[in-house]
């Protein structure tokens, strides 16, 4: 099921989205006319009824399993009035689908921020988060290995025509190499990290990779593939919160902060948010060896992941402070402009202060 397909704006229809997409699976297979709950009514009450079914479907294993895409979506994309009742209504669903996990092969769920979504050691927040665990750091991703035996090893007429390319149209010189394509590539794409073991390989985006060797060209793939609506919603709430010193190499955070869940939209702290929606990854290096001392055996380290990811952030905060001037201006403009048509000289004078 993915969850970024149900509704956003209305509780109501996201509560029958769910039934909706719990009643296709059970089309699927034929049993949908056993289901004896509206299709309005409680979604943990369908989901249990379509449990019940598919776990006694014949020529199939009676243990499912369950895989939910962006969990998170309607929770970050409601607005604060909405908040709580979509809350309450994912606290239920999980609440069952964990009473049901025995019944599972296993259940897979993934989404960019991590909310407390029911009480202490219940529903979700029990689930097992393989985010940050070592097994699974190169799970999504190229490794430096993948890059050579995928586009370089035996592609020397590809890599040629790449090359090419790029002198004739990217300003490189005429003894432009492949190893300093491999370079270029790698400040661009590589940087990636999921585990704070130092012997953890650094990933590549496969996704601006396979774009880069598509194009033949280097390009800002990354922000092109969608920004992550619940940090540019905090940005246009509160664009101050980041103007902090984004060139330093290195951002230190407690492990507690790091790993708390989020329990609002309000409460989602930057450097986790940040690492969440990918602008952030970890850098198991830690600052660098002068400050060595300072650093704490529980602290993450997280740094910007390589170029592309870094000129995103100043690209979409750049964007924001333009708009966010420019109705500035144009409040100013209008507030000005009725001042003098209405011979309010303080007013007018207070203004021209205000705006210096």
């Amino acid at each position: 099921m993915n969850f970024s397909e149900l509704a956003k704006d209305n509780p109501t229809e996201l509560k029958k989205g769910l039934n909706r997409k719990l009643y296709k699976i059970a089309k699927a297979h034929k049993v949908h006319d056993k289901i004896n709950i509206e299709i309005d009514e409680a979604c943990e009450d369908y989901l249990s009824e379509v449990f019940d079914l598919c776990t006694e479907l014949d020529h199939y294993e009676p243990t499912p399993i369950v895989l939910i895409d962006e969990y998170d979506s309607p929770l970050i994309s409601c607005t604060k009035g909405q908040y709580e009742e979509v809350l309450s209504l994912f606290s239920s669903f999980f609440k069952v689908l964990k009473s049901r996990q025995k019944d599972c092969k296993f259940i897979f769920v993934t989404g960019v921020t991590k909310f407390h979504l029911s009480g202490l050691t219940s529903g979700a927040n029990s689930a097992n988060d393989l985010s940050l665990h070592e097994d699974y750091a190169e799970m999504l991703g190229y490794t430096e290995e993948d890059m050579n035996n995928l586009f370089f090893n035996g592609k020397q007429l590809y890599v040629n025509e790449i090359i090419t390319n790029l002198q004739e149209n990217w300003d490189k010189s005429e003894n432009y190499i492949a190893a300093q394509l491999k370079q270029a590539l790698k400040e661009y794409y590589n940087g990636y990290c999921f585990s704070r073991n130092k012997r953890t390989r650094r990933m590549y985006n496969p996704d601006s990779i396979l774009k880069f060797f598509r194009d033949k060209s280097f390009g800002n793939y990354w922000s092109n593939s969608g920004n992550p609506a619940i940090l540019l919603q905090q940005i246009k709430n509160n664009i101050d919160r980041f103007m902090i010193l984004w060139d330093s190499s290195s951002f230190a955070i407690h492990q507690l902060d790091f790993e708390t869940l989020a329990s609002s939209l309000n409460e989602i702290a930057l450097l986790p948010l940040m690492y969440q929606t990918g602008y952030l990854t970890l850098d198991p290096n830690g600052f660098k060896e002068d400050t060595q001392k300072d650093k704490n055996a529980t602290d993450y380290y997280l740094k910007f992941p390589n170029q592309e990811v870094k000129s995103s952030l100043k690209l979409t905060l750049s964007r924001y402070i333009a708009e966010k001037q420019e109705e500035t201006g144009r409040a100013y403009s209008n507030s000005i402009l009725d001042a003098l048509r209405n011979e309010k000289w303080c007013g007018f004078l207070n203004l021209i202060k205000g705006g210096v």
